[in-house]
């Protein structure tokens, strides 16, 4: 056999497992030891024994500390897909065969992680395969500057035009690795007759997306690399005061993270405005009716402006990182490709005439409209008789007058109880409505998700503050409740993002450390996930040892490629040798797998949505909601920052702008209009204003603010562009030169072929007069061509014209008339 060479310690392909015996003496043990032998010495009795044993647990835990700590970098892996445990080799084969066969540009070597008794396939790819399908997916590259400048789209024929393209290593940074390695995979698809398990693949399915939404595939995830990571780490997670790194943000982890962290770094700057503007509101208030009427009616203006200009505002520097990062111009819709879930029948596509998956829009409305709307309906209606009942069951025990104070507090808990459970329940009932609602593209199946949870979450997270403020229509308790809201989201919402997920991923290292801990006490090596070969048998499985196994599959593979399916060559990698091997360690393929995984920024957005509305809806009651924001968000910048950098690496995505939730945030500005007015007349702040005007006359007086204030705001949305005019100029002016370097390097291109051809393809019939003449006949044509040029040049001067002719072919030389013509 081809392989029985291979050093059988080495962590094999499908069905080699890595030998991790640990020494039997390694420097912690004895180190471990020497501790012990010490502490048994100088405890005695029943106290020292019991000291040295909490000592001794405690060493355990420092010692398991340091094992996860000493990471092992994995090399030549971009990306690593990992599987459950409980996988057979068939799925493995599998998957295996049909990524070497067809997608022979993507790397792909298989090793067993043996602390996690996991199988995982390392991917990557090479330098020629990454530029041809960075072309076939639209990644934009930098323009060298003598052929335009700027951003465009990556053509393998046009690649000495752009920057930096002969060095390998530095022209596709490693998100960009990733995110085409990803499209790799996407593109892996089926054909008739495909099937894994009990699971039959149509014909264009994608089969990665599908068996990682099966359970087939535990998980893909990018992995990070370190250097840039450390570098993140020092210039965006430590520097609290300085600004965020808003380019190395998108080089690393995308368009659609680092447009996040500018929209949140805008929104916290133009916090300052209302944050200091509300607390001297605050301090400038006091017990004078007079003074807070004046107060509550300056702020709630001042609020609704500030909204509209923080908006269009963030319209227009967003347009700006969009076109420094090559976005501005996305491709049309129907150009994009589908999301790997998408599902439909195999048809031609009207657009590009290639086979694609399409699916009725009628099917779609249809479903949208007597299913999906009214669940989210009957959702909405059962959260607020929920919370509504809560209510109520709060203002019997506060009427109550042998109530206790713990008694008080029991409404307020099977409330948040009410909304915790409420919550999670719509949530997965919003995500299975919308898979069924079957979208073509990521950013619609978005939108529509967007727009299903934040109806429940304006119902959950408002309802009370609306409750109060216009039915009981308390000031000061809607003060109190909109203070407590704010403060606890915030603190909780902190806690819940960034902590929870980062001990949680500290947890599996831990375990996973005290596991292996336990296995070099005992001087065992690491179990391996033993599976099932194809034709065998459970017990004749068991017998066989990891060598065996290997050659097995081996065998197994090559049938496979004897029959004529697919070829999948196996390769025997060690992630380390000796680290490994010798237990020094975990391997950063294994650390990684445990880290949590970072969702999407959904949550993220979700979050300030909410707190912008505490703003803009109801801070007039509470004028130092601002400052709160302000200093929450001071912190969850740097917060998002670790959340991230301690996460799985996500990958990168390319969009235009925040999407959705830039109209969702104009929407809430429009609503902040209405209920500030209404405010005005339900405080009896007006009335205070204006003691000599009815309840109708102030009504009126509201309305015709609220019209006037929206007309303010169509009024600077239209003033104020969305995209700045130097941007616009910029665009224009690259493209211009970009234009004029195409036409300069098509007219040199013709000038070198016409010469070319003229060396290349001298006349036939003039090489045999050559051949056949004598001296005599070379003089007189020699003497005929000194005549010719003659009359050319006579011709020239007559004309104002100069043309040089090559082998019978006139190329003109006029660049300034060329010029006006172009």
């Amino acid at each position: 056999m081809e392989k029985e060479g291979v050093d059988k310690t080495k962590a094999g392909c499908v069905g080699g497992v890595a030998n991790t015996d640990a020494p039997s003496d390694s420097p912690g043990r004895r180190l471990q030891r020497q501790v012990m032998q010490k502490l048994n010495e100088a405890c005695e009795g029943s106290t020292g024994q019991a000291i040295a044993s909490k000592l001794q647990k405690t060493g355990h835990m420092v010692q398991t500390t340091m094992e996860w700590m000493r990471t092992i970098p994995t090399r030549d892996c971009d990306i690593l897909m990992t599987f459950p445990g409980s996988t057979g080799d068939h799925t493995l084969m599998w998957l295996l065969s049909r990524l070497r066969s067809r997608m022979p540009a993507l790397g792909v070597h298989v090793r067993y992680l043996p602390h996690l008794k996991v199988w995982g396939f390392y991917m990557t790819a090479t330098y020629d395969n990454l530029l041809r399908y960075a072309e076939e997916m639209g990644l934009k590259k930098t323009v060298k500057a003598e052929f335009g400048g700027g951003k465009k789209h990556f053509l393998c024929e046009e690649k000495e035009s752009f920057d930096g393209v002969e060095d390998e290593t530095t022209f596709f940074s490693s998100q960009e690795r990733q995110s085409i390695i990803k499209y790799m995979l996407d593109n892996l698809r089926a054909v008739a007759g495909d099937k894994l398990k009990r699971y039959v693949f149509f014909e264009g399915q994608p089969i990665i997306p599908k068996c990682l939404s099966k359970g087939m595939i535990k998980q893909i995830l990018p992995l990070h690399r370190s250097e840039d990571l450390e570098k993140l780490k020092r210039t965006w997670v430590h520097a609290f005061f300085k600004p965020q790194p808003l380019d190395y943000i998108r080089e690393y982890f995308g368009v659609k993270i680092a447009m996040y962290c500018a929209w949140l770094g805008y929104y916290t700057w133009a916090l300052i405005f209302p944050a200091f503007f509300g607390l001297v509101m605050w301090f400038w208030a006091g017990s004078d009716e007079k003074r807070d009427g004046i107060v509550f009616h300056v702020f709630a203006m001042f609020n609704v402006i500030w909204a509209t200009l923080y908006l269009e505002g963030w319209k227009r520097r967003s347009a700006v990182h969009a076109y420094k990062w090559g976005t501005l111009d996305m491709p049309s819709s129907l150009l994009q490709e589908p999301r790997p879930l998408f599902k439909g029948s195999l048809t031609s596509s009207e657009v590009t005439c290639r086979p694609e998956i399409t699916y009725p829009s009628w099917k779609r409305n249809l479903f949208y409209c007597f299913v999906s709307v009214p669940v989210v309906a009957m959702c909405l209606l059962v959260v607020f008789c929920s919370m509504l009942a809560c209510f109520e069951l709060q203002e019997l025990v506060n009427q109550g007058e042998d109530v206790s104070a713990v008694t008080r507090f029991v409404p307020k808990i099977l409330l948040s109880l009410v909304v915790m459970v409420m919550d999670e329940v719509y949530k997965r009932i919003a995500i299975w409505l919308n898979d069924k609602e079957n979208y073509r593209l990521q950013s619609t199946y978005e939108n529509h998700l967007i727009i299903k949870l934040v109806l429940f979450q304006f119902v959950n997270s408002f309802l009370s503050l609306f409750y109060i403020g216009f039915y009981l229509q308390d000031m000061n308790r809607l003060e109190e409740q909109l203070a407590a809201l704010l403060i606890t989201r915030q603190v909780v919402g902190n806690i819940k993002e960034a902590l929870v997920p980062y001990l949680w991923g500290k947890g599996r290292l831990f375990k996973m450390a005290r596991s292996k801990m336990k296995e070099q006490a005992s001087g065992e090596a690491p179990e391996s996930t033993v599976t099932l070969t194809e034709g065998s048998t459970e017990e004749e499985n068991n017998e066989l040892s990891t060598s065996d196994k290997a050659d097995s599959l081996d065998e197994e593979e090559e049938e496979v490629t004897e029959n004529g399916t697919e070829e999948a060559e196996e390769e025997i990698i060690d992630e380390s040798p000796d680290a490994v091997k010798h237990g020094k360690g975990f391997t950063q393929a294994e650390v990684e797998s445990c880290m949590q995984p970072y969702m999407d920024t959904f949550e993220d957005y979700l979050e300030m949505f909410i707190q912008f509305g505490y703003v803009v809806l109801f801070s007039p009651a509470f004028p130092c909601a601002a400052m709160c924001a302000l200093m929450n968000n001071i912190i969850e910048i740097r917060s998002d920052a670790f959340k991230l950098c301690t996460s799985q690496r996500p990958f990168g995505q390319r969009v235009e702008n925040i999407g959705m939730w830039q109209d969702v945030m104009e929407l809430m500005g429009m609503l902040a209009v209405i209920v500030n007015c209404a405010l005005l007349v339900m405080s009896g702040q007006m009335q205070h204003m204006f003691p000599g005007l009815s309840t109708t006359q102030l009504i009126i007086m509201a309305v015709v603010v609220e019209h006037a204030v929206i007309a303010l705001k169509f009024i600077l949305s239209y003033a104020i562009p969305d995209i700045p005019e130097w941007v616009e100029k910029e665009m224009a002016k690259v493209e211009f030169k970009r234009r004029q370097a195409h036409k300069k390097l098509e007219f040199l291109r013709r000038q070198n072929s016409i010469i070319a051809e003229d060396k290349s393809s001298p006349d036939k019939s003039q090489g045999k007069e050559k051949s056949k003449t004598s001296s005599k006949g070379q003089s007189t044509q020699s003497t005929e061509q000194k005549k010719e040029q003659k009359g050319k040049q006579d011709k020239s001067k007559t004309s104002g014209h100069s043309e040089r002719k090559e082998s019978g072919v006139s190329i003109s030389a006029m660049p300034e008339k060329q010029q006006k013509v172009d």
